[in-house]
């Protein structure tokens, strides 16, 4: 499967839970940012470990990107995911990284290596790990930092 095969399918995925939910009558709006701490400092470190063994090959070890590889880190990962939701970019890694990977990413280390990402964004660590739940994951958007 290619990858951008891979990624229109996690998108899909999240686009459908979306969709379910809307039909269920339940509203949906976006109840958080990722500005509002949705990883813990811990989940990041142990994200920076994984993100060594499975990303930095392509990526870079500090995710600065090489190659073919796009940086995964500050105003690149803003470009690349403001105004999608967390569940987004779960499902992306999730499902489309790394690209010989036959099978998919765990979902424990996905949110670690996304906490990682964050962290190196400059996105500031919260008291509570990233949520495993997939409906709260789609009600996280992901945004550029608010104007103070």
């Amino acid at each position: 499967m290619t990858t951008q095969l891979r990624f229109t399918f996690g998108a899909a995925v999240g686009a459908l839970l979306v969709a379910a939910t809307l039909a269920s009558g339940q509203s949906f709006q976006p109840f958080r940012t990722i500005w509002s701490g949705v990883y813990t400092k811990n989940e990041a470190a142990r994200g920076k470990e994984q993100a060594a063994q499975l990303c930095s090959r392509c990526h870079g070890a500090d995710l600065k990107g090489g190659g073919a590889a796009p940086t995964l880190t500050g105003p690149a990962f803003f470009n690349r995911w403001n105004n999608l939701m967390l569940l987004d970019a779960v499902a992306n890694i999730q499902s489309a990284m790394p690209k010989e990977h036959e099978f998919f990413v765990s979902a424990d280390t996905t949110r670690e290596i996304l906490a990682f990402i964050f962290q190196e964004s400059g996105i500031p660590a919260g008291s509570e790990p990233m949520s495993k739940d997939v409906k709260t994951q789609a009600a996280i958007l992901i945004t550029r930092q608010p104007a103070k």
